[in-house]
């Protein structure tokens, strides 16, 4: 793996700093892979988690009438498949490179067996997990207590979607039409 993406891998496990010491830490470094994902490129999870160095992935379901319903974006430092450690049954979301994506593949047998030995990475992958409820609860809060609007400027006011995720995808995350959201951006326009 070259230098750059270490020493990003390192910024991005100081959160963690608190719970690892260097030698974890260097570990976890230099133990996984590095992959590039193409623009459109559909991932495949099954058995593996990783963190996103770089792009922008979306998590999406097919519903009971085939439609594609984007339920989350993936953003640079954010981990994604964390499933892999909890279940051996394939993940129930698909993902989608929306741009030219560089990953960290964290392979499940090394992670395990290190979570066991080491307390302190317990502690830390126990912060992860506590992070990714949180995210959880909030957006299903939102769904049902915040206007499309509310959560459109929400969803802009904490990630840099501008030009980099379609409008289709965008309203899909918000429970929405397209056409839905183009009113509510132009409104918003108007407003401003």
């Amino acid at each position: 793996m070259n230098e750059k993406y270490q020493i990003k891998i390192a910024q991005l496990l100081e959160q963690y700093n608190r719970y690892l010491d260097a030698e974890t830490l260097n570990k976890l470094v230099n133990l996984n892979q590095l992959i590039h994902y193409r623009k459109g490129e559909l991932i495949s999870t099954d058995h593996q988690g990783f963190l996103l160095l770089a792009g922008i992935i979306r998590g999406f379901y097919l519903d009971i009438d085939g439609n594609d319903v984007t339920h989350m974006f993936i953003f640079e430092g954010t981990t994604f498949g964390s499933d892999f450690l909890t279940t051996d049954k394939p993940h129930v979301c698909s993902f989608e490179a929306l741009e030219e994506c560089t990953a960290v593949e964290i392979n499940k047998t090394v992670l395990l067996d290190e979570l066991k030995k080491n307390t302190g990475l317990m502690m830390a992958y126990i912060h992860l997990l506590e992070e990714a409820l949180k995210r959880k609860i909030l957006r299903e809060t939102s769904l049902v207590t915040k206007s499309a609007t509310e959560r459109y400027l929400d969803l802009k006011k904490d990630y840099p979607i501008d030009k980099r995720i379609s409008q289709t995808h965008i309203a899909s995350y918000l429970g929405i039409s397209p056409v839905s959201l183009s009113r509510i951006r132009r409104i918003i326009r108007e407003e401003n």
